[in-house]
């Protein structure tokens, strides 16, 4: 490239940055002066000079986002990733005013902050339209109710979306927000730091031989790995000593069994499945020498984690869908129709993205199949197609009719 062209180009790239400084400006200008206008109307706004505004632009807060720990080696797409999912979270988020107005929460957390703490550090001076406004705002002081709350909903949005990134084979990520200014008070940065763990996979001694496995922990609020025991009688085991809470190990094949049969976001199944045996009381049901701990998404039973005992330690081998052979459920429905493991497959009733894509609770006879099958819970679940990994086409239910057409249940009088 000549020296002219090189001129050309550098004159219009200056050009393109000073149109983005200015359509910054603008929007900043535009949402202050909105919510000056929510919290105490046009005759609020009136009192504010545009040397205001314009000091106000220079000490702003900047956007908040994410960037990785030091020393962690996340890759730039990942933190790219998380920015763009934490801003889908967020709109539509509101926070109401004490007046009862609303403004979408990405405005405050940095047009909105800057101008409360702007307004938290102007001194009144005897003036009593400083005083007004002084007033006005003294909502979002960092003692406030106001403030609590803005930090309980951030704080949430931010887990959820370490939650939709985290895989428990993979990476867990947790992110920390003490250094925003929603945390610390007039913090000119605005950096959602994140960091990661990697679960650790140990190998089990089992009936069965060696089985790969992750032992069951999440990251705790301090950002160090911690790991949860239960007691075998929470599951239904029976002891000869002490019951005393003992590891429990996830299965690298359970993963593998979620992931192929629920098939929604592994974040939220790993979520789920930690938050199952956190609890006082674990709902299984005994089969055997092992026991089917309930697994819920949404609130409805979608199948079973299948634990044994080995010695001292406790081991999740795989997951079962609520239809599959082994559980209840499916055996009970397949004695209603008279089918088999291979049936089921080729219906593709055996998996909840397959299951969901018949939108079975639409049809009438189907739903009341299922519904006395004991897998009613699962008709209650076609809103999860949004969150499913492979989206799976629609299905015509008639099908599975058609293939049914000689069996017992639906021949009755």
């Amino acid at each position: 490239m000549d020296r002219k062209k090189k001129k050309q180009a550098a004159v219009k790239s200056a050009a393109n940055i000073e149109h983005q400084r200015k359509v910054l400006k603008e929007r900043f200008l535009d949402r202050i002066k909105k919510l000056i206008t929510l919290v105490g109307g046009e005759d609020l706004l009136g009192k504010y000079s545009p040397i205001y505004f314009d000091k106000l632009y220079e000490c702003r807060y900047p956007v908040l986002k994410a960037k990785a720990a030091p020393g962690t080696d996340i890759a730039k797409a990942r933190i790219v990733q998380f920015n763009k999912l934490l801003l889908q979270f967020m709109d539509g988020v509101e926070l109401t005013l004490p007046n009862g107005n609303k403004i979408p929460i990405a405005w405050y957390l940095s047009e909105g902050m800057t101008l409360s703490d702007s307004m938290s550090e102007l001194e009144i001076n005897g003036d009593p339209s400083r005083k007004e406004m002084k007033k006005h705002f003294a909502f979002g002081s960092h003692e406030s109710k106001f403030h609590h709350d803005l930090q309980e909903i951030l704080i949430d949005l931010v887990t959820e979306t370490c939650i939709f990134l985290s895989d428990y084979n993979d990476h867990i990520y947790r992110a920390d927000l003490s250094m925003t200014p929603y945390f610390a008070p007039f913090n000119p940065l605005n950096d959602i730091i994140i960091y990661t763990f990697k679960p650790k996979k140990e190998t089990i001694d089992t009936s069965k031989g060696m089985r790969a496995a992750i032992r069951l922990g999440w990251v705790s609020p301090d950002f160090q790995w911690e790991h949860f025991n239960v007691k075998p009688s929470q599951l239904g085991f029976m002891t000869a000593g002490l019951d005393i809470p003992l590891e429990l190990y996830i299965s690298t094949h359970t993963f593998d069994r979620l992931q192929k049969r629920i098939n929604i976001t592994p974040g939220i199944m790993h979520q789920i499945l930690l938050l199952t045996f956190l609890q006082r009381e674990i709902a299984h049901r005994w089969n055997g020498n092992e026991s089917h701990v309930d697994f819920l998404v949404s609130g409805q039973k979608v199948g079973y984690l299948v634990v044994k005992l080995h010695g001292s330690k406790l081991m999740i081998h795989t997951f079962l869908f609520l239809t599959n052979n082994d559980t209840f459920e499916g055996e009970k429905l397949g004695r209603l129709l008279s089918i088999v493991k291979e049936d089921k497959k080729y219906l593709e009733i055996d998996t909840l993205p397959t299951f969901n894509a018949y939108h079975i609770e639409k049809n009438e006879q189907l739903s009341k199949l299922f519904k006395d099958a004991g897998c009613g819970s699962l008709l209650k679940l076609g809103h999860l197609q949004e969150f499913t990994a492979n989206q799976v086409a629609d299905k015509d239910p008639e099908s599975i009719l058609h293939y049914l057409a000689d069996a017992p249940y639906l021949n009755r009088g």
